[in-house]
């Protein structure tokens, strides 16, 4: 019985005994709207980028994880801005023009194959390319 008892305790404390630091910066968010003209910018290609993600139960795991900003985009061209294969394609296509300062998404395809308990997401990106002209 006491060894149960000893082996449950090891266990408790092998589970909690662990260390996570989170450092916090708390923030409001501040909306900005800049109205660029097409005089003002420069257009600079077509761009194309591709991502592909694993779920688990809805859950992404494996593949690129090195960008995580946000994404702003229109409403009438919403892919689901917190989805991480979005990011990352997004993200690829901006950097195939490394002089450009963004993109303007124009179309995108999504192929996703479903598997027992999970899926495989593949996302193409297609768009222009635009820099701002230094005044």
């Amino acid at each position: 019985m006491k060894k149960i008892i000893y082996l449950l305790m090891g266990c408790v404390l092998l589970t909690t005994s662990c260390t996570l630091t989170k450092r916090v910066s708390p923030m409001t968010q501040v909306n900005v709207q800049v109205n660029f003209n097409m005089d003002d910018l420069e257009y600079v290609g077509e761009v194309t980028g591709s991502a592909e993600q694993h779920y688990f139960l809805a859950i992404p795991y494996g593949g690129r994880k090195y960008y995580s900003g946000e994404i702003y985009m229109p409403a009438q061209f919403s892919l689901g801005g917190t989805d991480r294969a979005v990011r990352n394609a997004l993200y690829d296509a901006l950097l195939s023009k490394p002089d450009a300062d963004f993109i303007m998404p124009l179309s995108y395809e999504v192929k996703q194959q479903r598997v027992f308990l999970g899926s495989l997401k593949k996302i193409t990106v297609r768009g222009k390319a635009f820099k701002i002209k230094a005044k």
